[in-house]
């Protein structure tokens, strides 16, 4: 990334979308209507229709009437996504008049005949000839841990996920003990995930003087704290960690809001994987962790080529072909690997299937899509396969048949249907 996109990158908006889908709601409702107002009216509808929030997760509920406030949260989403389809070419604006490119045309095209994994692709070409966004990501992870190929840590450790009960914690010095403890943590992962030897107490201590200055925690640490301020300390407390992880450790200079937006992003496309739910008891937090090179040559069949940059070098994702013979064979020894370490931990003959997605493609390096097509092919032809097993899925609650209002982790469909419990066994 040279320069001038470093500079344009951060100093993007703060606040952006995550679903690289909205371009596509965006161009729909510029068929339906070349008037701007029109348009937005359209873009709520398809909003509604899709499921999409205004953070990283789906909404699993469609709100039949919308609110006027919610309007105004949507029409910032909508003049968001029309700014950057302009950057791109997708759409031209003129005055209060809305029009599609040939471009924009296209990319309705591949994701309404051929897929929306093909249609994310397809928009990668413009936002990286824009702002090299993914290449930067991609080097960054590299850059900052070689020896596990580019994974990153972001701990996040709540009181009780260090055994520190809530009621405990009443005085300033209790907070600041957790506080103590946490540091300790970070600089145990940082060891064991990044094999880098951290002193983080001049950190510590920066931390706990910006919650004194803020008035937040009393000095005195015999002092009561205010209990209606503990959860804005412990989020002070998350932030200060993340931007140190995101900025110190792995020196990536945007912001941790322009790091999320595109990380997301590139998990979309498959360039990386980015997750807070990865099934490891030792830690909690997020994991990211590229799934593709920038390279001048492929190196085998299972790249596939995205992008050519100005020094000639190209964006290869790691995306296998199940017509390779010995991708099948691979992909269901690692399913069955990762599926007794979480039998092992749940006790339980049926387990959760994301979590074994979780593993499996941080094993693999694989894209979360091509984990979801292979396992379909693996069980509609487990038979023919040479390692013989028997998959059982079946549907525990999904998330629309309970109260949760955000779809958190995507699902597997699988055979036409989605199943989130899965059960293997050697045949």
């Amino acid at each position: 990334m040279n320069n001038h996109q470093q500079s344009e990158l951060t100093n993007q908006p703060s606040k952006k979308f995550y679903f690289l889908e909205y371009f596509y709601l965006l161009l729909k409702s510029v068929v339906h209507s070349s008037n701007l107002d029109r348009a937005f009216d359209q873009f709520v509808e398809l909003k509604q229709e899709h499921r999409l929030g205004d953070s990283r997760y789906k909404k699993l509920t469609v709100d039949t009437d919308v609110s006027n406030h919610a309007r105004v949260k949507f029409r910032y989403t909508f003049q968001s996504v029309l700014r950057e389809a302009e950057e791109y070419d997708l759409v031209k604006l003129k005055d209060s008049q809305i029009d599609l490119t040939s471009q924009g045309k296209e990319a309705i095209r591949i994701y309404e005949e051929e897929s929306l994994i093909k249609f994310n692709q397809f928009l990668l070409s413009f936002m990286e000839g824009k702002y090299e966004a993914y290449r930067y990501l991609v080097e960054a992870c590299y850059t900052a841990n070689r020896q596990k190929s580019g994974l990153l840590i972001f701990p996040i450790y709540s009181p009780n996920r260090l055994d520190i009960k809530r009621d405990s914690l009443k005085k300033s010095g209790d907070l600041q003990n957790y506080f103590q403890i946490l540091k300790d943590r970070l600089v145990r992962d940082i060891q064991k995930y990044l094999g880098e030897e951290k002193n983080l107490d001049e950190k510590n201590t920066t931390l706990i003087n910006s919650l004194t200055e803020a008035r937040l925690l009393p000095r005195n640490a015999k002092d009561v704290f205010d209990p209606k301020k503990y959860n804005v300390i412990l989020k002070r407390g998350r932030d200060f960690w993340l931007k140190y992880f995101l900025q110190d450790l792995y020196d990536y200079k945007s912001s941790l809001t322009t790091f999320d937006t595109w990380a997301y992003r590139a998990k979309q496309v498959g360039v990386l994987h980015i997750t807070e739910f990865y099934p490891d008891p030792n830690f909690n937090g997020r994991v990211v962790y590229p799934l593709s090179v920038i390279i001048s040559n492929k190196r085998n069949q299972n790249f596939h080529e995205l992008y050519t940059y100005p020094d000639q070098k190209k964006l290869y994702i790691h995306q296998p072909l199940w017509e390779n013979p010995d991708n099948p064979e691979e992909f269901v020894r690692v399913l069955h690997q990762a599926y007794l370490e979480i039998r092992m931990v749940a006790r339980s003959y049926f387990v959760n299937l994301l979590s074994v997605r979780e593993r499996v493609c941080y094993t693999l390096k694989i894209p979360e899509y091509v984990f979801d097509l292979f396992l379909d092919h693996t069980y509609q032809q487990q038979q023919d396969l040479s390692i013989k097993i028997k998959i059982s899925l079946e549907v525990d609650k999904l998330p629309d048949e309970t109260k949760v209002m955000y779809l958190r982790r995507e699902q597997v469909m699988v055979a036409g249907k989605y199943r989130n419990i899965i059960a293997i066994d050697i045949i």
